[in-house]
């Protein structure tokens, strides 16, 4: 069995290992409990924690990295899926089975990413303000991979519901209501920046009916 060969099944195991406690964290704890804020915006507690967000800020970016910035549900694993394809046909590199995600798992996990041979693929569901900076220092190539919202919605919406690690809403409205304001409720930021029609000043998504037209005088 060759080296790389062994060292992934190493790493599956740790992967596998590291899902099963963040399932075994999860239980019994209510959706409030399933959030941590980091400056400001709520994270998944089971997946996320202050320390690998201060190791994560530490980590160094390579000029061949690729980044893939996603909202959650909008194609991030096939992203994935589909760049480790790329990079075995051209350079001949073995997919890693290491956490991707760079605010998921434990602060030393970027001790293995640090071992990893270039290029390598890294994602987020982070905002750009909380993108580490080396990143935009090193130049590294940034991929970010938009879905139709209200597919998004929709999936995200069914995802938590279905996920044992992350917080659920006992309806759509409610969990709509959360996921289109950006008050700060739901986990990470809004899809987008601003909920408004440009020059508009209509909102792209409202849970309000609309107004009643203006009798013509």
């Amino acid at each position: 069995m060759s080296d790389s060969t062994e060292q992934n099944k190493s790493n599956q195991e740790k992967f596998q290992a590291e899902i099963k406690r963040m399932v075994e964290e999860a239980k019994g704890k209510t959706p409030e409990e399933l959030k941590m804020t980091y400056k400001g915006i709520n994270y998944p507690s089971p997946l996320c924690s202050v320390p690998t967000f201060e190791a994560m800020e530490r980590f160094e970016a390579r000029e061949d990295d690729v980044l893939i910035i996603t909202y959650p549900k909008c194609g991030t694993n096939w992203s994935i899926k589909i760049l480790h394809e790329m990079l075995f046909e051209l350079h001949g590199k073995e997919p890693t089975l290491d956490q991707a995600m760079l605010e998921f798992g434990k602060p030393d996990k970027y001790e293995n990413l640090n071992q990893q041979p270039s290029p390598r693929v890294l994602a987020s569901h982070l905002n750009y303000e909380n993108v580490p900076k080396t990143f935009f220092e090193k130049k590294t190539k940034i991929l970010i991979i938009m879905r139709n919202p209200k597919d998004a919605a929709v999936s995200y919406y069914h995802f938590m519901n279905n996920n044992p690690v992350l917080p659920t809403y006992s309806s759509w409205d409610l969990f709509f209501k959360d996921f289109i304001s950006g008050d700060g409720k739901s986990l990470y930021l809004k899809l987008f920046p601003e909920n408004e029609c440009r020059g508009s000043g209509r909102p792209l998504f409202s849970m309000e009916p609309p107004a009643a037209a203006a009798a013509p005088l």
